[in-house]
């Protein structure tokens, strides 16, 4: 029985290792992973697909939990177990499987540093739960996705955003250093089974990926579960062992080195892309300067207008992103690209790539925005509405219930 778990265990490891090098993941410096991925497994992915009637793949590309996605799981799992079981008939593997085991949990514990240090970093600068955008504001509560009603309710509070950023930034960072190594990792195991409950109870897609990285937190916790039941529920002392598979390779200064290209590539993937911007809270990031919510006022048709576009229209959003929202009266949104062409002028791009040139005129100290399109014999007059002053971006705070009016 014994045998059993360890063989398991091992296949365990090496899938998660193969899942460090081939599942995509938005770094800024390994972009080429994605098409080393793509290149390997997307034919046979959809090949997969292609085969049995009951799997639907819409689109190819390997992206957060899309069906290629766990595809892509299932097949680096059957590459484990068929690895797992070939290689133990050579010697090789029999005398070098503790160094081989150490080394693969030392890739898992740097990933895992890296990938903490990283969503930390962007909750603390406000990159993740941003500010939500005035269309999201304006939207009725009831019609909006869970997702995005946990994503904007998160992103208006920045003592919180610090809070949960610095809960995986600490953590992570006693990854680094044995003595902390393991204290680490249980911290991590909390903070990630929350960050998993929070995926699956407001429909977050990355449930695939967090599941992923509380695996490979289990897995470097599992040498440890004996003599942490024996400390914290026989209230026994406990010894326990760092993991060696780099003190076995190579020398000090050979670590040393190692260790310090890791965390310089850590630090530029992490930190680099803020002290380049200057800006570590993204609340103050630079907008569009038509960025906000308008109120529609009046609508005039010309003579020769010619519009397919509805015409309830009760307010205008202007994405950070550079996208145009129309909001109607039954409060539908509809949005376009929005490409800013001179001063005065604007371009709306729909999804089926058709184009509609807008003139506009923006006054600052009145706070109107005029939006004028020959093509569609339509005039939209529009004031600014102070989104800003909304209650829900107010930084308020109560001690007692008697502050609050």
């Amino acid at each position: 029985m014994k045998k059993i778990g360890s063989f398991f265990y091992h296949v365990f490891l090496i899938f998660a290792l193969l899942g460090v090098l081939f599942v995509p993941f938005s770094f800024r410096y390994l972009d080429f992973q994605n098409q080393i991925t793509r290149f390997l497994f997307e034919d046979l992915i959809l090949f997969i697909g292609s085969y049995f009637e009951k799997i639907s793949i819409s689109n190819p590309e390997i992206t957060s939990d899309s069906t290629t996605l766990y595809l892509l799981f299932l097949l680096l799992f059957v590459l484990a177990f068929a690895f797992r079981t070939f290689i133990s008939f050579f010697d090789f593997w029999k005398i070098n499987k503790n160094l081989i085991l150490n080394t693969i949990q030392i890739v898992l514990l740097y990933y895992l540093a890296c990938i903490m240090l990283k969503y930390g970093f962007d909750k603390i600068f406000k990159a993740q739960f941003y500010l939500p955008e005035p269309n999201i504001l304006y939207t009725p509560l009831g019609m909006l996705d869970k997702d995005i009603l946990f994503w904007s309710t998160m992103g208006t509070s920045y003592r919180y955003n610090l809070f949960m950023g610095l809960m995986e930034v600490i953590p992570a960072l006693m990854l680094f250093y044995n003595r902390t190594r393991i204290l680490g990792l249980f911290i991590l195991f909390g903070v990630l089974i929350n960050v998993v409950s929070i995926n699956f109870g407001f429909d977050i897609s990355v449930k695939l990926y967090s599941l992923f990285l509380l695996l490979i937190c289990f897995l470097l916790l599992v040498p440890s579960l004996k003599k942490l039941a024996q400390f914290f529920i026989l209230n026994k002392p406990s010894l326990l062992s760092p993991f060696k598979g780099s003190d076995l390779i190579f020398s000090k200064s050979k670590r040393f080195i190692l260790k310090a290209i890791l965390l310089l590539f850590i630090f530029m993937e992490c930190l680099f892309p803020y002290i380049q911007k200057g800006n570590f809270n993204d609340d103050n990031s630079p907008r569009n300067p038509l960025h906000g919510a308008y109120e529609v006022v009046k609508i005039e048709e010309m003579k020769t207008a010619k519009s397919t576009l509805n015409l309830h229209l009760k307010r205008i959003f202007i994405h950070r992103n550079d996208y145009l929202i129309f909001q109607y009266a039954d409060d539908a949104m509809e949005d376009f690209y929005l490409e800013t062409n001179s001063p005065n002028e604007l371009t709306l791009k729909n999804y089926n790539g058709q184009k509609i040139k807008l003139e506009y005129k923006y006054s600052k100290d009145l706070k109107r925005l005029e939006l004028y399109s020959s093509e569609l014999g339509l005039k939209i007059h529009s004031k600014s509405l102070p989104w800003k002053k909304l209650p829900l971006l107010q930084p308020l705070f109560h001690w007692t219930v008697d502050e609050i009016h």
